[in-house]
Parts: structure tokens; sequence; C-alpha cells
């Protein structure tokens, strides 16, 4: 469902509904993972909540500070596993070409100074690269929503997670005619324990993984010298300064 993360909470409304000043100025990028959560762009936005207990000024924009989010079907890829863990002990997002399939993700619309705080976020590792999808289709809901040539995205250059030698589904994202096979988030912890760390319990690894930052460059470094190689047609590298 689309909506617009206001003051540090989501707005449900139907996007047909929004202003079309909302989407003003704002770079459009695809969440694929975490991104798409209400919770996780509070964490990243924590200013938003600081700004709900207090009342708005008089003459500010009531746009400034929200962040429009709309569900979208993009066309010939999937949401897969990356070959990488992230600091919170999960295995993160990528997307991968696969002609004919219709996943949903959704599109986070940013102005110049949440782009900059996105960058910070997904960049730092040096992990996820910034750019373009140019010529997908995007299939996107009612309402005034400008239309796009292009959408901006993050990649994983780890690559996907090697499960049976193909890149593996998240099944929580929906999706038709996939092309690989899924697994929830659980069985994907559970195929990155076993091959690693298979005399250690699943919440012990986990819980290793997110303190120890050695261990976790280990486990990143075996994933990506054994992932699937990242295919990406459509995507062009940008500069993100």
């Amino acid at each position: 469902m689309s909506y617009r993360f206001r003051r540090g909470a989501a707005d449900l409304s139907p996007p047909s509904t929004w202003p079309a000043e909302c989407f003003k100025d704002r770079t459009p990028v695809i969440a694929h993972g975490s991104n798409r959560a209400p919770e996780q762009l509070a964490r990243k936005y924590p200013g938003d909540r600081e700004t709900a207990l207090k009342p708005q000024r008089a003459g500010a924009d009531p746009q400034a500070d929200e962040i429009p989010v709309t569900l979208t079907q993009l066309h010939d890829y999937e949401v897969v596993y990356s070959a990488h863990m992230t600091r919170y002990g999960a295995v993160a997002a990528n997307l991968q070409h696969a002609p004919g399939a219709v996943v949903e993700v959704f599109i986070t619309w940013l102005n110049a100074a949440q782009l900059q705080r996105m960058h910070d976020t997904e960049l730092g590792a040096e992990i996820y690269r910034f750019g373009c999808l140019e010529d997908v289709t995007l299939e996107q809901p009612a309402g005034p929503i400008p239309p796009l040539e292009r959408v901006f995205v993050y990649l994983s250059s780890a690559g996907c997670l090697r499960v049976a030698d193909q890149p593996a589904g998240i099944a929580a994202v929906p999706a038709v005619q996939r092309r690989f096979p899924t697994l929830s988030q659980l069985e994907a912890l559970e195929t990155v324990r076993h091959r690693f760390y298979p005399d250690r319990g699943l919440d012990e690894f986990i819980l290793a993984v997110i303190a120890e930052a050695e261990l976790r460059r280990r486990v990143i470094e075996a994933l990506r010298a054994d992932a699937v190689t990242l295919t990406a047609p459509h995507f062009r590298s940008v500069d993100p300064g």
C-alpha cells in the first residue's frame, strides 16, 4: 500500500488524494528492501519524529519533510537476496533481471536533503552502487504521480546469494511469473549459517554477526566469493555527488 511518510508516521490515504505538489523537485528511488517500510524510514529520518512533536511553523511548506512512497510494479526483475548481511543481522536485498517477471517494489520520492541522507546510509559500506534503471516498465497507482522515464536505485555489488546455483527470491515480496525459487528471511539466514557456521545455533550466529564486525566482514567476503553475478541490463551507474 502506498503511503506518505509524514511527521514520523505513515499516512495511508490513497495517492489519488495526494496533492501534485508533494512530488515537486523529488528524485524517485526504488526501495526493494527494508527502505520500503515506514519503520526503517523513521530510523533513517529521526528528525521527522521530532518535528511531529512540534507545532508547524506559520508559512512552512507542509510537504517539505514528508516522503511520498508509491507501491509500484516493476517488470522483468525480481527482488532477491544479496550476497551480504546487514549490521542488524539480516540477509540484504538486491534486484536481478528476470524477463517476464513482475515484482512489487516501492518508490521513495526524496528531496535533495533526503537523498543525501539516503546516500549516507546506503553507500557508506561500499557494497551498494547508486544508479538508474532506464527503459523499464513501471506500473504506478492512480493519482498525480509524474510519469517516469527512469528510476533510481541502489544495487548490491556483492551479487546475489547463491542457492542451488541460482539467485533466491525473497518470499515476502509479492511477484508473478517468478524465475527463481524463493526463501523466507529465516530460511536465507539458515542457509548462510549452515554453509559457514554449522556448529552455531541460528540465534547465536545472528547475534555474533551483529556484535562482531570482523565476523560479519568474513561472512560477507565468503558470500561474495560464491555469489551469483548481478545482472541488470537496464542499470547505469550515476555519480551520487
